[in-house]
């Protein structure tokens, strides 16, 4: 059970469901008698499941379940009711429901914003692109219920009426939104950063890169914290993530078939959605482009060392095709995943995250291939990008960085000349 964005603990909830066919499919229900919500089923089930991956369906039932709650606890109404029966939101409605998503589902009481449970202290609003996000969620299922042949029920409204209420919507949504800022662009990991994290994690290596083992044949890692049947498998998900630039999806949906064969090199990247081999209740998704990464000769070494390595530190076979699996040998799962890079960067002292080796693989990736002519079709596949917008901040970011070091260059050889001129004609000039 999700009770996450719950203002009531009695009201809604989003629950998980996985089907015999290995599909993820999560329904919001009312918490007390788990019966599901019937027009946001038929809005999930008919409708969003096909145009969204499952972990997006998850978010936008939980946004939803706000709007449920909203309708309960400030409009004293069945959201499922009021629809099927035709019932439109008028704009102060509207303007309510807006207010709700922006304190959090909390309540004004005697001017005082306290939480919709009388047990809770107030908390902190959502931000503005969560505020955002739910407003989007909220409009887009209105919309899609103001046809009576989408929710069910009766409809008084002909075909004209349905696109002017649509557009009315629309509007009243849009006045709305806060239209949260750009984000600041965060700067990559330094080469010192890496250093410092592999320092903290990796395997000894003898001079000539290759890895040191025992009597064994285990690789020693000297400074690692990590347990004996984790240490090897988290250092190898941290290389892999940074040299193939891999979301943290990605990462956890590789299997042993994604892995090179033969002379090739070069690592598969599969969205193999609602697989029914993957155990995981929550399943990661793949949001980008299938492609295929070629990977350095080191990490194919690394691979090589995790699944032929003794025990403890070998990766537990049998039990799943996915590579990174838990010392019982079910696939890592999303929750560990987070654990895992946490306690890297605990143990590095480096502020870290899946998507920073992501951004930092981006950014070095974008230098390398802005001064060449389809540099930014390179970078959209190796990154699986699917909107060319996405790649090309970060090829602006390396012109960007360019442009600065010639203007330096500039900069420092007209002031050379301006030097030597000075001492030619001993002027002063004074600023």
């Amino acid at each position: 059970m999700d009770t996450r964005f719950r203002s009531d603990p009695t009201l809604y909830t989003v629950i998980h469901l996985k089907l015999d066919s290995g599909e993820r499919l999560s329904c919001l229900v009312e918490s007390e008698t788990w019966i599901p919500a019937r027009v946001a089923t038929r809005w999930a089930v008919r409708y969003r499941r096909y145009r969204v991956q499952s972990s997006t369906l998850v978010n936008n039932l939980r946004a939803l379940c706000q709007v449920y709650n909203w309708a309960e606890t400030v409009g004293n109404f069945n959201l499922d009711d009021f629809l099927t029966t035709g019932g439109l939101l008028d704009a102060r409605q509207i303007e309510s429901l807006a207010f709700y998503l922006r304190t959090g589902g909390q309540k004004v009481v005697a001017g005082i914003i306290v939480p919709a449970d009388s047990d809770q202290q107030p908390e902190g609003f959502p931000s503005p692109s969560t505020f955002d996000y739910q407003l989007a969620v909220a409009e887009d299922f209105l919309n899609w219920a103001l046809d009576s042949a989408n929710r069910g029920g009766r409809s008084n409204l002909t075909l004209e009426q349905l696109y002017a209420q649509r557009a009315r919507l629309s509007e009243i949504f849009r006045s709305l939104r806060i239209g949260a800022a750009e984000s600041r662009r965060k700067a990559p990991l330094t080469k010192d950063e890496i250093r410092i994290i592999r320092e903290a994690i990796a395997p000894e290596t003898d001079d000539h890169g290759g890895f040191l083992t025992d009597s064994k044949g285990c690789l020693l890692f000297s400074s690692s914290r990590f347990s004996k049947e984790t240490q090897l498998r988290n250092w190898l998900m941290f290389e892999t993530a940074l040299e193939l630039g891999l979301r943290r999806g990605e990462l956890l949906k590789l299997r042993l078939d994604s892995l090179p064969r033969g002379n090739n090199d070069g690592v598969r990247i599969l969205r193999l959605p609602d697989d029914k081999a993957d155990s995981r209740l929550n399943e990661p998704s793949v949001k980008t482009a299938e492609r295929v990464i070629p990977a350095s000769r080191r990490l194919l070494m690394a691979f090589r060392a995790y699944l032929t390595a003794p025990q403890p530190q070998r990766r537990i076979s049998g039990k799943s095709p996915y590579l990174f699996v838990t010392s019982e040998g079910e696939p890592v799962s999303l929750d560990t995943a987070n654990d895992i890079i946490q306690s890297i960067s605990r143990l590095s002292g480096v502020s870290l995250s899946w998507h920073s080796l992501r951004h930092t693989w981006a950014e070095t990736m974008a230098e390398l291939l802005s001064d060449r002519p389809n540099g930014l079709d390179q970078l959209k596949y190796l990154g699986g990008w699917t909107n060319s917008q996405s790649p090309s901040r970060y090829i602006q970011n390396a012109i960007a960085k360019q442009a600065t070091a010639a203007l330096r260059k500039y900069q420092e050889e007209i002031y050379n000349l301006g030097e030597q001129q000075d001492e030619s004609t001993e002027t002063a000039v004074l600023f």
